[in-house]
This record gives C-alpha cells, sequence and structure tokens, in this order.
C-alpha cells in the first residue's frame, strides 16, 4: 500500500513534489480542502497551510522545508479596483487559510483598517488571489498589493505559507521529504519551463517565481516569523493561543 501525501496543486509545490519517493502517493486539493482531508486523516503528512497547523492538536511540522517568501511573493495579493486607502471591502479568496488570517492581521493591525467581505450582490472594491489563479491576474489591474511584501516591510521577518505537517510521523518521512525537496529544487528551471505552458503563464516569470520569490527554507528567521504570525493570529482569534512550533524529530 502506498503512503498518501497531500499537497496543493500549485506551481509553487511542484519543486518539493518532483523526487518523491515511489512508495508515496501524492493526492492534490486546494489548501481548504486540504486542511480538512488532513483532519480525516486522508494523509500521513500533508503540504498544510501553516495555520491549519497551529488549529491542529499535535500537529508537527518537518523542519528545513516550507513554502514562503522573504519580501514580495507574486502569488498572495491584492488586485484592487481602487487604491487601498479608499477601499471598503475586499473578497476573500475560498480557498485560501492562512493568506485570509494574513490579511486578516495585516488589515487590522498594520493599517488599522476594517475591510470586510462584500455583501451579497455587492461588487467588492478587490478580491484577494493565491497561488497560480494571483500569478495569471498580475498586471491586470491598476492597483495590487503584495502580502507577504507588506508582512516583511512591517516585522522583518519571513513568511511561511504551507510546510509539511504530520501527526504520527513514521520513520523515514522527514528525511524522504527533506531529500525530495532538495532534489526538486535542483530542477527549478526544468519545472518552470514545463508548468509553464500548462498555466498559460511566462516561462521567464515562473523560473523568477520559483527562484526567487518562492523560498523553500523552514530555518530560525523562519520559525521566528511563523511564531509571530501564530502571536497575531491567536490576538485576532483567528487560531488557538499560540506556543511554540512542534517539529518532527
Amino acid at each position: 500500500m502506498p503512503r498518501i501525501l497531500g499537497s496543493v496543486p500549485y506551481l509553487n509545490a511542484r519543486p518539493l513534489l518532483a523526487a518523491i519517493p515511489a512508495e508515496f502517493e501524492v493526492r492534490e486539493a486546494p489548501p481548504a480542502e486540504l486542511a480538512e482531508r488532513f483532519a480525516r486523516g486522508e494523509f500521513e503528512a500533508a503540504l498544510l497551510p501553516v495555520i491549519d497547523a497551529f488549529r491542529t492538536p499535535g500537529a508537527r511540522l518537518v523542519p528545513g522545508v516550507a513554502i514562503g517568501a522573504r519580501g514580495e511573493v507574486l502569488s498572495v495579493r491584492l488586485f484592487l479596483d481602487r487604491p487601498l486607502a479608499q477601499a471598503q471591502s475586499i473578497a476573500r479568496d475560498p480557498a485560501s487559510h492562512t493568506s485570509n488570517a494574513l490579511f486578516e492581521i495585516l488589515a487590522g493591525l498594520k493599517w488599522n483598517r476594517a475591510l470586510p467581505p462584500p455583501l451579497r450582490g455587492e461588487r467588492p472594491d478587490g478580491r484577494l488571489l493565491i497561488g497560480d489563479a494571483a500569478l495569471r491576474a498580475l498586471g491586470t489591474v491598476s492597483d495590487e498589493v503584495d502580502l507577504a511584501a507588506e508582512w516583511f516591510l512591517w516585522t522583518g521577518l519571513p513568511f511561511v505559507f504551507a510546510a509539511w505537517v504530520t501527526i504520527e510521523p513514521l520513520p523515514g518521512l522527514a528525511t524522504a521529504l527533506q531529500e525530495s525537496a532538495r532534489a526538486g529544487l535542483a530542477r527549478r528551471d526544468d519545472i518552470a519551463d514545463a508548468e509553464a505552458p500548462r498555466l498559460g503563464l511566462r516561462r521567464e516569470l515562473c523560473r523568477h517565481y520559483l527562484r526567487e520569490a518562492i523560498r523553500f527554507d523552514f530555518g530560525p528567521e523562519e520559525r521566528r516569523g511563523a511564531e509571530l504570525f501564530w502571536r497575531h493570529a491567536a490576538a485576532l482569534q483567528l487560531a488557538p493561543p499560540s506556543g511554540p512550533l512542534r517539529f518532527v524529530e
């Protein structure tokens, strides 16, 4: 029987999946659905939105591997029909948990703005998009706000969007995921070139995205950023009371 892993279906996950050992089977779902399926016990490990790791009792993260950014990430962005200072409502991305929580934190604690979702039938002043949809939307409106860039300007710390999460890790799991990441990251340009036509994106954008925008580290600075995110999320009741992150040993 294969060992089942869950992953998001986005370009940013491809380097982490490119060299997964044959003993694993990867099943993909949007982040919010992935979190629900992980909670039901469908996966041995999942590349989970980091806020769902905070919300899952007993969750442990695999060290050294994450999907994050240190500044502009390109794929977690507000696309605005008017400047942010004039906006009154923002549509959230229903596929996202972490990015929606990051938006609430920035709006409430950095921008000091109430930016609720639009009422039914109301046209929002902007929308939050994530993943490949956000990459395809780049440059389509006059005002865009990159949430990872806003976080970095505010905190000086990287932001971690997703990480491998498990409850009961079996021997060798963390090592297999770390080694797969190392092998996949060495092939980022090839992955970008292969994925670009499928996604309807420019090859140069995909290469820049995987090499410069996305950071795949989960070291001490990323840990500090994730713990600060947890504290802010807990303060706004978006996550349970914060504590130290727990990692697979």
